[in-house]
C-alpha cells in the first residue's frame, strides 16, 4: 500500500513538472508572437516600384504630390508659390496648369508640402503658414491660415486626416515640446472647423520606438505624413540623417519602419495614396543630373 501511494506521489510530481514546462513554453510562444507583432511586414516594397514618371525641370525640387485621379496629381516645389496640375502618361509627366497662389519672385519661397480635399487645396510653407486655396480648379481664392508654427519649427509636411477633417502637420526641426532630446519631432493637427492648431502633439517622433522596429534608435526628421485611407496608419517618411519611412496606428504606436534606397530615390520629398489605399505614391527631387521622379508603389 505504501508503494502504491508513492507511486502515486511520484506521477503527481512528473504531471505537475511537465504541466509547468508546458505552460512555460506556451507563454514564450505567446511573447515571441507578441515581439513579432511590433515589426510589422510594411505593406509597400519601397525597393520595388511598380511604376515611375519622370517629372518636368521645372520641378526638380518637386516637395509634395496629392492625388487626384487616376492619371492627374497635384505638385509643389520648394522654390516657387505655385500648384502644377500634372498629367501621368506612359513614363513622364505633363504639366497640364499652373496655378499661383502667392506672389511668385526669384527668391526661393520654401513650400514644403500639399494635401487636397475636393475642390481646396492647401500648401505649406517651411515658416508654418497655410494657404488655403478653393475652388483651385477654376477661379481660386487664397486664404493664409496661421498656424502658430514658424521657422524655429521647419514645418515640411501636410496631409490631411481623413478621421477627423483635420490638417496634420510635421516638423522637421523643433517639435516644441518641454524635451525635445528625446524626441526627433512632432506632428500637430490644425482644426480648421475652429481655424487653430490644437496645442498637444497629435503624434511624438521618439528615437527609442525605433528600436521596437529598426533594432535601433534612429535621427528620423519628418518630412511628409500622409493617412492611409483605409486603415488610418500614419506613414511618416524622413529624408535627413535617416532615409526611409515609419508607420504609427492612428493612435499613435509605432508599426513598422522601412529603409529607402538613395539611389532609387535620392531625395524623397512628398507621399499619397491612392483613394482604395492599393498604391502608394512617393515623390523625389532631382539630384546629380538625374530628374525628379514620381513612383509608385503597390500593396503588396
Amino acid at each position: 500500500m505504501r508503494k502504491t501511494a508513492g507511486l502515486i506521489v511520484l506521477l503527481s510530481i512528473l504531471f505537475c513538472f511537465c504541466t509547468s514546462n508546458a505552460s512555460d513554453k506556451t507563454k514564450a510562444g505567446t511573447n515571441a508572437k507578441s515581439d513579432d507583432a511590433q515589426k510589422e511586414t510594411f505593406q509597400y516594397d519601397l525597393a520595388k516600384p511598380a511604376a515611375n514618371w519622370t517629372l518636368p525641370a521645372e520641378l526638380k525640387e518637386v516637395s509634395g504630390n496629392s492625388y487626384i485621379d487616376a492619371t492627374h496629381f497635384l505638385l509643389i516645389e520648394d522654390l516657387h508659390p505655385i500648384l502644377y496640375l500634372m498629367r501621368l502618361e506612359k513614363d513622364k509627366a505633363v504639366i497640364e496648369k499652373q496655378i499661383p497662389f502667392a506672389e511668385v519672385s526669384d527668391k526661393k519661397f520654401d513650400i514644403e508640402d500639399i494635401a487636397v480635399s475636393g475642390n481646396t487645396a492647401y500648401a505649406l510653407w517651411s515658416h508654418g503658414v497655410v494657404y488655403k486655396i478653393e475652388n483651385w480648379k477654376g477661379q481660386s481664392q487664397v486664404k493664409e491660415l496661421n498656424t502658430d508654427l514658424d521657422k524655429k519649427n521647419n514645418t515640411e509636411g501636410l496631409c490631411v486626416d481623413p478621421v477627423s477633417g483635420n490638417l496634420l502637420i510635421a516638423c522637421k526641426n523643433e517639435a516644441g515640446m518641454d524635451d525635445e532630446k528625446k524626441s526627433d519631432g512632432a506632428i500637430y493637427d490644425f482644426d480648421l472647423s475652429k481655424g487653430k492648431l490644437n496645442s498637444d502633439p497629435f503624434l511624438v517622433i521618439e528615437k527609442k520606438e525605433f528600436a521596437k522596429v529598426a533594432d535601433e534608435e534612429l535621427k528620423f526628421y519628418p518630412s511628409t505624413v500622409a493617412v492611409h485611407p483605409g486603415t488610418h496608419d500614419v506613414y511618416v517618411l524622413s529624408t535627413k540623417t535617416s532615409k526611409g519611412m515609419v508607420v504609427y496606428t492612428h493612435d499613435g504606436k509605432i508599426k513598422s519602419y522601412q529603409p529607402i534606397n538613395a539611389n532609387i530615390m535620392p531625395q524623397p520629398e512628398g507621399i499619397c495614396f491612392s483613394p482604395d489605399g492599393n498604391s502608394l505614391y512617393i515623390s523625389t527631387e532631382g539630384r546629380h543630373g538625374e530628374p525628379a521622379k514620381l513612383y509608385q508603389f503597390n500593396k503588396k
